[in-house]
């Protein structure tokens, strides 16, 4: 998950192999990838998924991925479906 406005790196992830789609994942507060950027800091976020051909953290061309549409924390909890239905360039 990353900021809809705001920073462009992640504020929370999990890693999943590509053999284990479709998975479900609980993104919180518990996931930051720096304790002082939390979900709960933002209003909006966009929610991704990407199989990397790699196994890279940054996104390479090739990569299958599918996001979200901005979501607002103030609905929390919120559920979302993502397609992976994406090839980034």
């Amino acid at each position: 998950a990353k900021a809809a406005s705001g920073p462009p790196m992640p504020l929370a992830a999990v890693r999943q192999p590509a053999g284990e789609f479709p998975v479900q994942v609980v993104l919180d507060d518990s996931k930051a990838m720096m304790p002082s950027m939390k979900l709960s800091n933002f209003e909006q976020i966009i929610v991704g998924a990407r199989i990397s051909k790699a196994g890279d953290v940054i996104a390479k061309p090739g990569d299958l991925e599918g996001l979200s549409q901005p979501l607002s924390l103030a609905k929390s909890p919120l559920s979302v479906l993502l397609t992976i239905n994406q090839v980034v360039q």
